[in-house]
């Protein structure tokens, strides 16, 4: 049986409004455009400070 921990990175993306959100990097298509499905696994950036210890939030490629 394999139980590999894979580490969940997320990454930091703005809606259009402008407000900021952290969203699990391998859910999205493209960083940079952000369908509102994939929006509903995303946490705004201001909830996430209490986690911020535990997430490991990354640089988008571009």
């Amino acid at each position: 049986m394999n139980t590999e921990n894979r580490e969940t990175l997320y990454v930091k993306v703005r809606d259009l409004a402008g407000n900021d959100f952290v969203c699990p990097l391998d859910e999205l298509r493209d960083p940079n455009s952000i369908s509102d499905a994939e929006m509903e696994n995303c946490v705004e950036d201001a909830v996430v400070g209490r986690y911020a210890g535990r997430l490991k939030i990354v640089d988008p490629v571009h």
